[in-house]
């Protein structure tokens, strides 16, 4: 690897400004998944009867579906990152790569 041409690209203002941009959506949606998480624990932890509810006459908890939604919740938030990071910071990152003649 060019050393140089990585130096170069690290001092780039768009390449700071995409790692800035990438890393705040990252973290924003990381919080926005430990708060879900959180919540649900917490309503567990501090009103277990409110989650051990049946739904109607079967067996089933309401807190099994909220903890399936939570997962499910998760597993969405993944996915727009995942979405995001390839269609918008990858492009920036190939362009950015481009103009300095990297790879």
């Amino acid at each position: 690897m060019d050393r140089k041409a990585e130096a170069t690209i690290m001092g780039d203002l768009n390449f700071r400004t995409m790692v800035r941009a990438r890393n705040r959506f990252a973290l924003i949606l990381s919080i926005l998944v430990l708060v879900i998480y959180f919540i649900f624990i917490g309503i567990a932890s501090f009103n277990p009867q409110l989650l051990a509810q049946t739904v109607g006459n079967s067996a089933i908890t309401i807190g099994m579906p909220i903890a399936a939604l939570v997962i499910i919740v998760s597993w969405l938030i993944t996915g727009v990152y995942i979405y995001v990071t390839n269609r918008h910071f990858d492009q920036l990152k190939e362009k950015i790569k481009k103009e300095h003649h990297y790879e």
